[in-house]
């Protein structure tokens, strides 16, 4: 137990750690979130260890005695929101859930931007960080889109199958929220709301020009430090 909480503690001190929490977010979104339909107990333990990735995370970016104790006490509440809402079944917590684990996804982005944009080369582990980033905006968005389903029911027209067969929407906004990250666009899921307009346009644009800026300016630094690299060692 010590010694993973050492590794957890040096986690984000390292920029590998961008490259190792790409492949975590990519198992979780792509694989474990899938199939853990009824598993309680496994997205709990995912709740707590991504939750103490965050902690550590934002207790690293500051050393501001103030600004670590909000970052604590909203980590917790989320995880006891968590806890009470799928383990105790307490009701009306949905709202509140969904807030507190927005506010951890935009914590997430904000600390995996901070380590891509430190001082210092642009290596590969910085570029993978930018696409860790990528997937993050669109979970934010998919909560998002949750949540303007949840305050004003029949904001989006969903497929009728998809809703007589009960999938959780959950699922089915970030199935959507992917597809218009990327403007894909199928069209089997449509905003009808102002509101939930609004966020569907925001994203699509932002779907846009973050590979295009961001993406690829980075990959063209790291192309370019490689360079000097390999100058130097001439």
């Amino acid at each position: 137990m010590k010694s993973m909480s050492k590794h957890v503690t040096r986690f984000w001190s390292e920029e590998r750690s961008l490259t190792v929490f790409l492949i975590l977010l990519i198992v979780e979104i792509f694989i474990i979130a899938p199939i853990n339909r009824t598993g309680i107990a496994l997205g709990l333990v995912n709740n707590i260890f991504f939750s103490l990735l965050l902690l550590v995370g934002l207790l690293t970016m500051t050393r501001h005695k103030a600004l670590q104790a909000v970052v604590m006490i909203v980590v917790a509440m989320a995880v006891a929101t968590h806890w009470a809402r799928l383990v105790f079944g307490v009701t009306g917590l949905d709202l509140l859930d969904s807030l507190l684990m927005l506010s951890c996804i935009i914590g997430f982005l904000v600390i995996v931007l901070w380590q891509v944009y430190r001082e210092g080369p642009v290596t590969g582990h910085r570029v993978l960080g930018a696409v860790a980033g990528y997937l993050l905006l669109s979970v934010a968005f998919a909560v998002v889109f949750s949540l303007v389903e949840y305050l004003a029911p029949g904001s989006f027209q969903l497929p009728a199958a998809l809703s007589q067969a009960g999938e959780p929407h959950g699922r089915l906004f970030y199935y959507f929220s992917v597809v218009t990250l990327t403007t894909t666009g199928y069209g089997d899921i449509t905003a009808v709301n102002p509101f939930a307009r609004t966020f569907v346009m925001m994203e699509a644009l932002i779907g846009q020009l973050y590979p295009a800026i961001l993406i690829a300016r980075l990959v063209s630094l790291h192309v370019e430090t490689k360079r000097e690299k390999r100058a130097e060692h001439k």
